[in-house]
């Protein structure tokens, strides 16, 4: 990966590392604490070679006590650093994590067709946690092996500046070289990476889709697809790995020609000279511990170029086109409730056909409109704009005789309690289920139950409403997650509900429970009724049946049976099914 790049997520990491700067800035310090103690090994090796042999030189007792008090300075600055630099990192993640929350948040509803839940569980709960500890292993290493390495470097031109010198021709070569690997762990880090979204990705089939692959007898089936996604893991794993270790071993061969080259000079130097063995001994040792430095640095590119590709996704979720809201103007918290649509017209991205074309209806305040229709006649996507998940192309759609577009997303949402085919629950108490994000009254959370014909059932629980329902209700059976989702969006008393096949999954005691509840409310709240069960919506102030984004006729029950049109024509057709 290119400098620019590596340049590029440094900047953008660094601002998840800046407000804890401190820390990073304590780490840096204990780590110079700890290189500053590197040239004292060589001077002291030398100072035993050429004084140490003499008579009258240093007492014996002294060489134990400076060698533990030498190391125990850098054991104490080497783990200063390592606790300051664990506590820089935790914090950035958590830092990090929640800037892709919010990103996740507020994604363009178009975004969510498209990604994988698994693939946003990845790279919000795994990858910053990774990439942050591989660049911050990097910085580690450069500052355990970096500033010692520059220390011993800053001795050596001290000891002998012309040898130093001489020493860094193999520089050029040792950069060509890592420069071609470094291309090589780019291509193949890229690849693992896509490839390790796809493991997550099929995991995460297997655990939402398990009833169907046993209904299907597909176990050998989806053993044999993950086996052949894990292969290909794990080929582009090992074609990482190996790029990465042509790194060290050539380095070293590179290192190894210059130092030998660099000891033959040296002694030659000596023997000419006639310097001391104090002299070779003090140079080489530093040159040694220069070159063991060295190629613990050489080791740093591969998780650099892994966390640099990993980073690019992350920052692809947070650089994802956003919701708009453009609207700057606020409802009040209940509404009075009047719909309308005026001439909407909206085609998908890549759709041939208009989804709504020309769709102009009205959804009167109090009253209780249905919209009946085969898939694809744009039910879904009425809702879909009401809620403010997309905008027409053209038209424009009213609340209370505002248009939609003027009015901010949470104002707007405020007004909609949703009762979806899709029920989504969260793994909470019953309770916080059906007060979702909203103050808790315990009035309101039992009439709630009560009218979604859930009370009974509460009660019996472990822990009544305060029981968990599991990962999406997994703890409740069908018809009771359905309850739960009526329960819910009860509690939000909205002054616009809308139930999209709300009781398909229902008993019919239930389902008649839920639809005197709703009885109830007519006349006081804009109900707005998706029904394939056209039984459920004979009452109805209103009935649009629609047809390929249009509208193709609307009444009564009663007005559209005596029609005789298509309304009849689906009574007539479920009539015989039943």
């Amino acid at each position: 990966m290119s400098v620019d790049t590596h340049a590029s997520v440094a900047r953008r990491l660094g601002q998840f590392v800046y407000p804890h700067r401190w820390g990073a800035l304590f780490t840096v310090l204990a780590y110079v604490g700890a290189a500053a103690t590197e040239p004292m090994i060589p001077k002291l090796i030398g100072y035993a070679f050429g004084e140490g042999f003499a008579k009258d030189a240093f007492p014996l007792w002294m060489i134990p006590v400076v060698l533990i008090g030498l190391y125990l300075m850098r054991g104490v600055f080497g783990f200063a650093g390592q606790y300051l630099f664990n506590w820089t990192v935790t914090r950035s993640v958590m830092d990090f994590r929640a800037a892709l929350v919010n990103a996740l948040l507020r994604l363009d509803a178009q975004i969510y067709t498209r990604m994988q839940p698994g693939t946003a569980v990845s790279k919000i709960v795994n990858d910053p946690q990774q990439i942050l500890q591989l660049v911050g292993d990097v910085g580690i290493s450069v500052l355990r092996d970096g500033l010692p390495a520059l220390a011993m470097l800053a001795y050596l031109f001290y000891l002998n500046w012309q040898l130093t010198l001489l020493s860094l021709v193999v520089t050029p070569l040792m950069a060509l070289i890592m420069k071609k690997v470094n291309q090589r762990m780019r291509l193949m880090a890229t690849r693992s990476y896509d490839s390790q979204l796809m493991l997550v990705n099929k995991v995460d089939d297997l655990a939402r889709a398990w009833r169907v692959v046993r209904q299907f007898g597909a176990e050998a089936h989806e053993r044999q697809r993950f086996a052949d996604v894990a292969h290909e893991v794990r080929r582009n794993n090992l074609k990482t790995a190996t790029a990465g270790a042509l790194a060290q071993p050539l380095s070293q061969l590179v290192a190894a020609i210059g130092l030998s080259f660099i000891i033959c000079v040296t002694l030659w130097q000596a023997r000419a000279q006639g310097t001391g063995v104090q002299a070779f001994a003090e140079f080489v040792t530093a040159l040694l511990l220069l070159t063991s430095r060295l190629r613990h640095l050489s080791d740093l590119a591969a998780p650099l170029t892994r966390a640099s590709v990993i980073a690019k996704g992350c920052f692809e979720l947070m650089d994802a086109p956003k919701e708009a809201d453009s609207g700057a103007l606020e409802l009040p918290v209940h509404a009075h409730g009047d719909l309308e649509m005026q001439d909407v017209r909206l085609t998908y991205p890549g759709a041939v056909q208009p989804a709504l074309d020309g769709l102009s209806l009205a959804f009167p305040a109090g009253k209780t409109t249905a919209l009946v229709g085969a898939s694809g006649a744009g039910k879904s996507s009425i809702i879909h704009l009401l809620l403010g998940f997309g905008r027409p192309d053209s038209g424009r759609i009213l609340l209370d005789g505002n248009d939609v577009e003027m009015l901010t997303r949470l104002s707007l949402r405020r007004q909609f309690a949703v009762v979806s085919q899709d029920i989504v629950l969260f793994d909470d108490s019953v309770a916080n289920n059906i007060a979702y994000a909203q103050p808790r009254d315990e009035a309101r959370l039992e009439a709630a139950l009560r009218a979604a014909h859930l009370w009974d059932f509460a009660q019996t629980l472990p822990e009544g409403v305060e029981t968990s329902v599991g990962a999406n209700g997994s703890k409740l059976s069908g018809g009771q997650r359905q309850r739960l989702a009526i329960a819910r969006a009860l509690y939000k008393e909205a002054p616009i509900w809308i139930f999209d096949e709300a009781t398909s999954a229902l008993d019919t005691e239930s389902e008649r429970a839920v639809q005197q509840a709703l009885a109830a409310w007519s006349g006081r709240k804009t109900l707005i009724v998706i029904a394939h069960r056209l039984s459920t919506i004979r009452d109805a102030d209103a009935i649009h049946v629609l047809g390929a984004g249009k509208l193709v006729e609307t009444g009564t029950h009663a007005e559209l049976i005596a029609r005789d049109g298509a309304y009849a024509a689906m009574v007539r057709a479920q009539a015989g099914e039943a």
